[in-house]
């Protein structure tokens, strides 16, 4: 298989951390000051889209064989990361969420509508997304489009009353339900260049206000009977369900990576209030809870980013079977950053509340942090996407599938081309984190180390034995519900399932990727058994493991690794990457 490289994603993402410069510097157009000051105006920071825009982002949003420097997923996640460490509105008004809407069409568009969407891209125009009614969507989601065959082409009409860059985008990837049209079946999706629309037939409605992303503009737009070329047309008529499906297998690790990045800010600023409001010493006063808080929102985002990681490549090495790892990650890592958010605003007490000076972005990625994947199927569709695999899994793959390839848990390593004509399937034939876990646990049945790791092997050996035997009881529990019909799928019993499931799979993520430290070379903090152990402490406790209680010697090196990484001005992800 050819593999390409990407070796030089790491120094472009070097470069735009430098050129966005350092956030505590008052000069900095782009620092705290001038976000904050931006936020709360309900606007973006002039200068950072000047600065994205010189630095070329819209191009790493393209795919290279349409000009652009788009090569992989998880590279172009550390791309977005400095941006979405600053502001989340910023990343995901001027990248993510046009790669989200532009996914579709390098899935299913020609080659012209590719190179039309290309075009707008790098020259630094803006896609967005107008997505269908759905019976769980929120407000955000509640009008529709419809569109209408014509001899020379399609009428669209309706309105959406919160589209995300309505204000500024110029491609708008839409799906619309056909005339009459009932049920999943009568929704297309259609590419719009705005600007080749007449004046008369689009119309700007009233800005949305959210709770958080203050910066982006989520507006309202009209269509009275627009009419649209027949190319409009991505893919077939009535398939926008099955391309939507196709699409956030592509993106939804993609996501879960720049939320990292926004987890990783507010974990920052939780370390700092400790560092310069304790005693004197390298690491402040952490008391015991806040030790054990910290700790854990340090743990939760490394347990997020092995699970971003492995969703993101996958797509690369195991399109087929991808849906359902992107599906975990998006519902897990969410919850993960949440819940340990709200746990730091113990640790900040009033300061968590302050809209400026050095906390003041803490308050402000917590209002941003759930609404970056808004509108992206929901909770509700990443566990509906989970729940039609498992009966499947658990008859033909649970326990039975070989172990995936080793680079899926590799971060930098080498990856085949994105081949996107192979993410076809809903409900996949394997299951690879699962088939990663148990591959895990054969190696640590036969690993004997030597000196002090010998110890902490052998408790993370028996901790990995248990998240096994859950996966035997998942085997059993789920072969139980397939035999029990479609009606079965949709109850309190399958989904509770599938967030135990959910669970396991970022277990199996945490092992994968530590796994992937033990060569030569490998990161000493990733090769440590200590992190792994405590990742793996707090899946169990999720799932009510009855876990060894040598499993809680972690917590204050994991500690000392948060404030480490605070002097040295690393990030907090696997990465550990140097900020300005």
């Amino acid at each position: 298989m050819t593999m390409t490289t990407t070796p030089s994603v790491s120094s472009r993402a070097a470069t735009l951390e430098n050129l966005l410069g350092s956030l505590d510097d008052p000069a900095n157009p782009v620092g705290r000051d001038a976000l904050l000051t931006s936020d709360e105006h309900w606007e973006l920071v002039g200068e950072g889209e000047e600065r994205l825009a010189a630095f070329g982002i819209g191009a790493e949003l393209v795919p290279t064989r349409f000009g652009g420097r788009f090569e992989t997923l998880d590279g172009l996640g550390r791309i977005l990361r400095p941006v979405f460490r600053r502001d989340p509105a910023l990343g995901f008004s001027t990248g993510l969420l046009s790669f989200i809407a532009s996914s579709m069409v390098w899935l299913e568009g020609t080659e012209e509508q590719c190179g039309l969407l290309a075009g707008m891209l790098l020259a630094d125009e803006r896609v967005t997304l107008v997505r269908r009614e759905e019976s769980h969507a929120n407000d955000l989601t509640r009008e529709e489009l419809s569109v209408a065959p014509e001899p020379d082409g399609w009428i669209l009409n309706g309105s959406k009353s919160a589209i995300a860059n309505a204000d500024r985008a110029r491609g708008l990837v839409v799906m619309a339900r056909q005339e009459d049209g009932e049920g999943p079946g009568a929704y297309s999706v259609l590419l719009v260049d705005r600007d080749a629309l007449p004046d008369f037939c689009v119309e700007e409605l009233p800005r949305y206000p959210t709770v958080g992303m203050r910066g982006c503009w989520f507006g309202g737009l009209e269509f009275i009977d627009c009419p649209l070329p027949p190319e409009a047309l991505v893919g077939e008529a009535g398939k926008a369900v099955q391309i939507g499906l196709r699409g956030s297998g592509l993106v939804r690790g993609l996501v879960v990576a720049t939320q990292i990045a926004s987890g990783d800010t507010i974990l920052r600023t939780a370390v700092r209030f400790v560092a310069e409001n304790g005693e004197a010493g390298e690491r402040g006063q952490a008391s015991g809870h806040e030790t054990t808080v910290l700790a854990g929102a340090m743990l939760d985002t490394l347990i997020g980013d092995c699970l971003a990681l492995a969703a993101c490549r996958a797509v690369h090495l195991v399109p087929e079977d991808s849906l359902a790892v992107a599906a975990a990650a998006a519902y897990v890592v969410p919850k993960l950053l949440t819940e340990a958010s709200d746990n730091l605003t113990v640790v900040l007490g009033n300061a968590q509340f302050m809209t400026t000076g050095p906390y003041g972005l803490f308050q402000k990625h917590l209002r941003d942090l759930p609404v970056t994947g808004l509108g992206h199927s929901g909770s509700a569709g990443r566990q509906a996407t989970l729940v039609t695999n498992l009966p499947r899994f658990a008859e033909t793959s649970w326990f039975r599938s070989p172990e995936p390839d080793p680079a899926l848990f590799q971060p930098d390593g080498a990856l085949p081309p994105l081949a996107l004509e192979r993410l076809t399937k809903v409900v996949g034939d394997t299951d690879p984190l699962a088939a990663a876990l148990l591959g895990g646990a054969r190696m640590l049945g036969a690993h004997v180390p030597s000196g002090g790791d010998r110890r902490r092997v052998a408790t993370l050996r028996t901790m990995v034995d248990l998240f096994v035997a859950e996966l035997d009881s998942l085997r059993r529990a789920c072969a139980e519900l397939g035999g029990q019909g479609r009606q079965a799928l949709v109850t309190p019993q399958s989904y509770a399932l599938a967030d135990r499931y959910a669970l396991v799979c970022a277990a199996a993520a945490v092992l994968g990727v530590w796994r992937n430290q033990q060569d030569e070379g490998g990161d000493a903090f990733l090769a440590d058994p200590r992190w792994a152990i405590g990742a793996l402490t707090r899946l169990g406790k999720r799932l009510d493991l009855d876990l060894p209680a040598t499993a809680a010697d972690y917590e204050e090196w994991v500690l000392e690794e948060a404030f480490r990484r605070y002097r040295a001005n690393q990030s907090f992800d696997l990465y550990g990457t140097r900020l300005a």
